[in-house]
């Protein structure tokens, strides 16, 4: 029988952590962190099931893997060094004791990855199973980095290919598991497995002339809005589409048609988005080219409350549009 007795003795067992920065065990009612003399970030992310993801198309691996890489990439997002997490599991009726192990084999092989630690975390009975995962950072030299405090000028970078998450969640919905294209299954896989820019949102956590940053979660129009504090700020942007790195497969046939929905509007790339100081750009991009950091210039701050798409030349007004909860 599945219980929480059960569920903490296989946790103690899969993370028996004690050490200097982490003075209790797991299974208290808090957890002791030291952090040193530095600022502390902290944020919170939840999967839930049937909004985040089926089980019918996820391993258990896959669902607590991805609830805590996107978790961590918040962390990441302000230039801060993920230590700890907590997470807080809520399970339907039915879930099975080995459900439940393999959900904690994907926690240990992506907390090993991204050299963070399980504290705790709590367990409860739901309609629905549901992830909370609390993520614990540290800042470096209290070195940190928000949104909308970028100027006219600014240039914008992104770290990676946009829309690829979206359209390997298309290519997931359509095909189900019929995935025989090599390029098919590393967009699926991107979608599944997002991988924080854990080094290069600590790299630019330090750096002065890196003005804003965020992480690209609900599409890059809206995540845009949100970097240069659109309509408050009275300052807009203006991208250009051939500078948008992108998948190859994104441009051919059939994805092409809506390849301008997947990149400009599409989520889950958990891909840094950030401005630098024009006067700066050129050490910064020798500075991250020495580092082999991925970084892409894809446009500028500008006066004006509005985004404007350059393409072929062209320019158009973008409405930020995204992914929104609704209720």
């Amino acid at each position: 029988m599945l219980d929480e007795i059960y569920i903490e003795s296989m946790i103690k067992k899969r993370f028996p952590l004690k050490s200097k920065r982490f003075s209790t065990e797991i299974g208290d009612d808090s957890a002791i962190c030291k952090i040193k003399d530095n600022q502390i970030v902290v944020s919170c992310d939840s999967l839930v099931e049937n909004i985040h993801f089926t089980r019918k198309k996820f391993t258990p691996e896959e669902i607590s893997s991805r609830s805590l890489a996107v978790a961590v990439s918040d962390i990441s997002a302000m230039g801060a060094i993920p230590m700890f997490f907590l997470n807080s599991l809520f399970l339907p009726r039915g879930i099975t004791k080995k459900f439940v192990t393999r959900l904690f084999s994907g926690f240990k092989k992506t907390s090993k990855k991204f050299k963070i630690s399980l504290i705790g975390g709590n367990i409860s009975r739901s309609d629905s199973l549901i992830i909370d995962v609390t993520v614990i950072g540290e800042l470096k030299k209290n070195k940190y980095k928000e949104r909308g405090k970028c100027t006219n000028g600014d240039f914008i970078y992104v770290s990676g290919n946009i829309g690829d998450a979206s359209l390997g969640l298309h290519i997931l919905n359509k095909k189900r598991n019929n995935l025989q294209n090599i390029e098919e299954r590393k967009l699926v896989e991107k979608y599944k497995n997002p991988n924080p820019k854990i080094k290069l949102g600590e790299f630019l956590g330090q750096l002065d002339y890196v003005s804003s940053m965020i992480d690209i979660t609900d599409g890059l129009s809206i995540d845009l809005s949100r970097l240069i504090n659109l309509n408050k700020n009275k300052l807009g942007a203006k991208v250009i589409w051939e500078n948008i790195p992108k998948s190859k497969i994104a441009i051919k046939k059939p994805y092409e048609k809506h390849v301008e929905q997947y990149v400009l509007h599409g989520g889950d790339d958990y891909e840094l988005m950030f401005t630098v100081n024009r006067k700066f750009y050129q050490k910064f991009e020798r500075l991250a080219k020495i580092r082999k950091f991925r970084i892409f210039r894809i446009g500028e701050v500008v006066n004006g409350s509005k985004i404007i798409l350059e393409m072929g030349g062209k320019n158009k007004i973008l409405k930020p549009d995204g992914f929104i909860h609704k209720f």
